[in-house]
């Protein structure tokens, strides 16, 4: 899942505000979960206590960032909800729903906040036509 090119490209790599999307570690399916465990080591995921898989935080980052930088980033086993971040929701395929000033390139560009609103409105009257 690759967002849209139509969508306003953000300056991810090298990212100007120090990952700050990557500071709580992501959310990934089982299969994921078990692809990276594969690939990196078992170390790097974990199942919360609410069952849901994902990836190790040390010292307020996902493991997998370095020096401001994804190691995973080109990886088969990259996560969904990474690559569709802050644009498509990785569970649904639709919109990104959630808070994405989590970016703070949306706080410094109103537009994009508005352009994310926007998507969200026009999935779910996608969602709620007449089919």
């Amino acid at each position: 899942m690759r967002p849209d090119p139509a969508f306003p490209a953000l300056p991810c790599l090298p990212c100007p505000h120090q990952s700050a999307c990557c500071a709580y570690g992501v959310t990934v399916s089982a299969e994921e979960a078990a692809s990276l465990a594969a690939r990196h080591g078992e170390d790097k995921v974990y199942r919360s206590r609410w069952g849901e898989w994902r990836t190790r935080v040390r010292q307020g980052r996902c493991i997998f960032l370095r020096d401001n930088e994804c190691t995973i980033h080109d990886d088969p086993s990259y996560p969904a909800v990474c690559r569709g971040f802050p644009w498509v929701d990785a569970e649904t395929g639709g919109p990104y729903e959630f808070e994405q000033t989590i970016c703070p390139e949306f706080l410094s560009r109103p537009e994009l906040v508005q352009l994310g609103k926007a998507m969200v409105r026009s999935g779910a009257a996608a969602m709620n036509a007449p089919g």
